[in-house]
């Protein structure tokens, strides 16, 4: 009868192997258990194609976590996160209840809080319409004369943004138009400036200036009587 196993080698490796296994667990339950406080990154996940989020976004919820004491000290923000599903959220402002289920940590370390414990997020559905256009213009004009007539073409423009920002805005603006020292008619044409992050100009994306420069009226006045 054979006592001796086949592969004595595989067997004193299994042998160590299951002894630093069991030496690594008993050093943990030995460990101090302590707590620590840290910042952990938020993301938001599943925002509705047909929405975008308008209110201010905190980067980092505060949490405090339990665990080993060598596990926590090596513990380093990027290894931690808070994700907030918003999966089929309609347009409106509420408040997202963060979890200690919404928290990733490595395997040992506990949540034990998340502050602030909710996040209020306002959403507004996105939309187009159109604005009309302002000319800006910059310097002045040559002594003695005077803008009278200030034209965009086309006169409006097509703008894609949040829906009640969208609704409030009265005029979108074109790149500045520099008059200083004309002294005639100046054409240009010029970009649009977005009035909002969340806001893009869809079309044109640039418009024909034409500014309109006289002699001033006073002036006009003084040369006839010289």
């Amino acid at each position: 009868m054979r006592l001796l196993p086949r592969h004595p080698g595989t067997l004193l490796l299994a042998l160590v192997l299951a002894c630093l296994v069991w030496y690594a667990s008993a050093r943990d339950r030995r460990e101090r258990i302590s707590e620590r406080q840290l910042d952990a990154s938020l993301t938001l996940v599943n925002v509705p194609a047909d929405m975008v989020i308008t209110s201010e976004v905190p980067r980092f919820l505060s949490l405090r976590v339990r665990g080993p004491l060598s596990q926590l000290r090596a513990l380093e923000p990027a290894q931690t996160g808070v994700v907030i599903d918003l999966r089929g959220v309609g347009e409106g402002e509420r408040e997202f209840p963060v979890e200690t289920r919404n928290v990733a940590v490595p395997e040992g370390v506990e949540v034990l809080a998340v502050s602030p414990s909710t996040v209020p997020l306002r959403l507004e559905r996105l939309t187009s319409r159109r604005v009309p256009i302002k000319t800006t213009l910059v310097g002045k004009p040559a002594e003695g004369m005077m803008v009278v007539t200030v034209a965009a073409e086309p006169a409006e423009a097509l703008l894609s943004g949040p829906r009640l920002q969208l609704e409030a805005l009265a005029t979108v603006a074109t790149e500045p138009v520099s008059v200083d020292g004309a002294d005639g008619i100046i054409t240009a044409l010029v970009g649009l400036r977005s009035p909002n992050p969340l806001m893009r100009v869809v079309e044109p994306l640039s418009v024909r200036v034409t500014v309109q420069i006289v002699v001033g009226h006073a002036q006009s006045r003084g040369g006839g009587r010289r």
